[in-house]
């Protein structure tokens, strides 16, 4: 038996609904065909068109990084969601290195770039046929269409479907019956609209199925009956679109289609036959209750059980968060690190898994520094170390080469192989790589992007703590640390406040006292206990030293009181700096099953690169950090 074909997948996020059908369908064609299948990927989404994003470019190369541990000698094929990708110049990388390298390659649902042979999800024949439908089937000659975004590509396909249908039966375009409901709530706006007109549409024809229960839910509040009193149709048959009362007629994207028909085409190209550039692989009409051709019928009410058992799992994943990062203090090796990562493993289901660590970084310990200018941290290791011994017999410390991707390669397994691999990075370090073995049904893919930024914030902080620690001997000897957060006390500020700042503006940059104080402790305090307060404390020293560049002197000046010199590029870098601590925050407000909001206050004042009085610069900054926190409570209250 020859080598087993290898084909790698390039994927942004893990929707249920979406990517993983779409690697589904992939993965069940190559097991069909003997293929192994390896998806790269990474959680972070591309932000929306039209919405003011912008994600840090230190987190795109973090997850773009994964992409980079492709071995083009290993791979026959490879298949890209191109138009997901956070980094187009990435795109454009693999497609050149697949050309050169004589690899075969095919985009995946991709209205943007021309980088390569297509599967295309024909959106435009399935709006077609809901609105033929609503035209031909049902005899509707007032429609209105809730579409998603202006100057969407997907927008305005599905724009351009109603209109074709409406002209091709004669019927008049009529641009107030168009709204635009941004595939989200604004859709309740458009409704409220329409409604506001005194005369119903016969339907309203959704460019998805969220905007169309917004759109249901808004008429059932108005009284309105559906499909009695006006038709509404969705698009994409989402789970949603079948758990929604009347359940919603929309139309199924060929997405599990769209993956078997991606590998199919690959392998015909791996033999080197022709294929069409494109491929459409049209979606489908699913008549439910909400357009009248399905009667509408009582919903069984969930069980108890059932209730449970939703319930409990998320709460079991909840409560292994805490336990992980919980544990993380008393942790003193490597080994102890990714321990936990057994118990979350058997939480998703997955047959192996292995965590595959920079050499470098696990065996000396030693983190690029991040403020040197000239550095670049977003290479690939030549080696790995393998950490962690989960459904293989692969000894924890083994080395191997990156290039493998798993210690011992592919080739040794008895059929093919499903391994997907997601980024560990932390801050401006790859510290290396997760390789799993997926169940056959699905990842949750919100709770595994939470796993990951655990993995990573745990991982980054040890590595990084462990390089710190020759540094701060001294300093914890003599006591210059705070024993609740582990941060300097105002013995550790007054020693080394000053050197820092006056090393920092000899080298040019700009430096800045801030000072940040605990949103809400005495509330925390008075209602849950003092343990429940020092959570708060430490939870907020925790964001800061994170978030901060390190090397950063964070002090512990009184019970919630904080302040941090530090040194940034520009003010522009600052300002990021607190809006992270703000959201690292946030993110563990999400996980942490607590009855209360763990938030804290900064405010900063830059520091003169001459003439400074230190005292006064910290009473500014101080003032600053008061106003800030009257601002937030503003916003809280509101």
């Amino acid at each position: 038996m020859g080598k087993r074909k290898t084909i790698a997948v390039c994927v942004t996020g893990y929707d249920e609904q979406n990517e993983i059908m779409i690697i589904h369908g992939a993965r069940e064609k190559c097991r069909e065909l003997g293929f192994n299948l390896i998806t790269f990927f990474n959680s972070m989404r591309k932000p929306e068109l039209n919405l003011d994003l912008v994600i840090p470019e230190d987190i795109v190369n973090g997850e773009m990084q994964v992409i980079k541990l492709i071995n083009f000698d290993m791979i026959d094929g490879i298949l890209v969601f191109g138009d997901s990708m956070l980094s187009s110049s990435m795109l454009f990388n693999i497609a050149n290195e697949a050309k050169k390298r004589g690899v075969p390659m095919v985009d995946i649902d991709d209205p943007s770039y021309e980088v390569c042979e297509k599967i295309t999800l024909s959106n435009e024949n399935a709006m077609e046929d809901v609105i033929r439908h609503l035209v031909e089937d049902h005899g509707f000659t007032e429609i209105d269409f809730i579409n998603g975004f202006k100057n969407n590509p997907q927008s305005d396909q599905r724009l351009a479907a109603y209109k074709k249908v409406l002209t091709e039966n004669g019927i008049p375009i009529d641009e107030s019956r168009i709204h635009y409901g941004e595939f989200w709530r604004k859709s309740i706006e458009c409704t409220e609209n329409i409604i506001k007109r005194g005369k119903l549409p016969q339907a309203i024809a959704c460019a998805n199925d969220t905007m169309a229960i917004f759109c249901m839910d808004t008429l059932k509040e108005h009284g309105f009956r559906i499909p009695e009193d006006v038709v509404v149709t969705g698009f994409d048959a989402t789970i949603d679109s079948t758990l929604c009362t009347p359940t919603l007629t929309t139309a199924r994207r060929a997405i599990y289609e769209a993956g078997l028909a991606a590998v199919e085409k690959l392998a015909r190209m791996m033999k080197g036959e022709d294929t069409e550039y494109e491929t459409f692989v049209e979606s489908v009409l699913v008549r439910r209750e909400s357009c009248g051709c399905v009667p509408v019928t009582p919903r069984k009410d969930e069980t108890y059980e059932e209730r449970y058992a939703k319930l409990n799992r998320f709460k079991q994943f909840n409560r292994y968060i805490l336990y992980m990062n919980s544990e993380f203090a008393n942790i003193t090796s490597s080994e102890e690190l990714y321990e936990p990562l057994r118990e979350g493993a058997d939480i998703f289901g997955f047959e192996k898994m292995f965590v595959c660590i920079n050499f470098d970084i696990e065996h000396k310990q030693d983190l690029i520094d991040i403020d040197k200018d000239d550095s670049n941290p977003w290479t690939v290791p030549e080696k790995m170390v393998s950490m962690l011994s989960k459904g293989h017999d692969v000894p924890v410390g083994t080395e191997f080469y990156t290039s493998e991707l798993i210690p011992g390669g592919l080739d040794d397994e008895d059929g093919p192989v499903h391994y997907v691999i997601a980024p560990i990075y932390f801050k401006r370090n790859f510290l290396g790589y997760l390789a799993i073995v997926p169940p056959d049904n699905y990842i949750e893919g919100d709770m595994f992007s939470a796993w990951l930024v655990a993995i990573q914030n745990n991982a980054g902080s040890f590595y990084m703590n462990n390089e710190l620690t020759e540094a701060i001997g001294e300093l914890q000897k003599l006591y210059l640390r705070d024993p609740l957060t582990g941060l300097f006390n105002r013995r550790g500020l007054n020693k080394y406040e000053v050197p820092y700042i006056e090393e920092a503006l000899k080298k040019g940059r700009l430096a800045a006292i801030i000072c940040a104080d605990v949103d809400g402790l005495k509330k925390i305090n008075d209602i849950y206990g003092h343990e429940e307060g020092d959570n708060a404390i430490v939870r907020s020293s925790s964001a800061i030293i994170r978030c901060f560049p390190v090397g950063s002197i964070c002090v512990r000046t009184g019970g919630d009181e904080f302040l941090i010199a530090s040194s940034f590029k520009d003010e522009r870098e600052l300002k990021a700096t607190i809006k992270d601590v703000y959201r690292n925050l946030t993110e563990y407000n999400a996980i942490s099953n607590k009855p209360y909001k763990v938030g804290c206050s900064c405010g900063y004042a830059l520091i003169p690169q001459e003439g400074y009085d230190i005292d006064e610069i910290t009473k500014l900054a101080d003032k600053n950090m008061y106003d800030e926190k009257l601002k937030r409570k503003t916003v809280r209250k509101d």
